[in-house]
């Protein structure tokens, strides 16, 4: 496959699928990285470009977020507990805008993993139960 962007022919498996589809995306993984890292750096690392996120796909500011942020003494949401994974550089992440993936809507702040279970339960409700089941499976009786 040809990639536009550095004009060189590479094998398939140098390019990303479209989500949902197995379309290619182009251009190549390289060059994807490449622009990834460019941005990263103009943007003064991650500063910048969080607050373009906030703006771009929440309609959030940095103050709104901070908002949040402070209203939830700084906690996940659902868990009540710090964020505990870990960035780039292993500082911890910040905490993830929940959001309602039909209307947009922002709901509240949510640490990695809880962002996680709660966008899987989100798009199959079932799950949650099938997920309860499997560690009642596995979890030892007591005598």
């Amino acid at each position: 496959m040809h990639c536009a962007k550095c004009d060189e022919i590479k094998p398939r498996t140098a390019f990303y699928n479209w989500k949902h589809t197995t379309k290619p995306r182009l251009p190549c993984k390289t060059c994807i990285l490449a622009d990834k890292r460019a941005r990263y750096a103009a943007n003064d690392g991650d500063r910048a470009s969080h607050a373009q996120v906030l703006r771009d796909k929440y309609q959030l500011t940095p103050a709104d977020y901070e908002r949040m942020l402070v209203g939830q003494d700084g906690r996940c949401a659902v868990c009540g507990q710090l964020e505990t994974a870990r960035g780039r550089g292993g500082a911890p992440r910040r905490l993830a805008v929940d959001h309602d993936h039909r209307t947009g809507e922002v709901r509240e702040l949510l640490c990695h993993r809880c962002n996680l279970v709660t966008w899987a339960v989100e798009e199959n409700p079932a799950l949650l139960d099938k997920i309860r089941r499997y560690l009642e499976r596995h979890t030892p009786q007591e005598p």
